[in-house]
């Protein structure tokens, strides 16, 4: 299977504004717990 075959297309401008503001935070959300991962990570590291 191509890299290609395995992308998910969606079209944004097919979302109501609520919608898009909810992907927003979810991703937002989604950014932030990987950082906070990545901070733990580091500290389980150094110890």
């Amino acid at each position: 299977m191509k890299k290609e075959d395995k992308k998910v297309n969606f079209d944004l401008s097919t979302l109501s504004l609520e919608e898009l503001i909810q992907v927003y935070e979810k991703i937002t959300n989604f950014l932030e717990y990987l950082k906070a991962s990545k901070i733990n990570e580091k500290e389980k590291v150094e110890k």
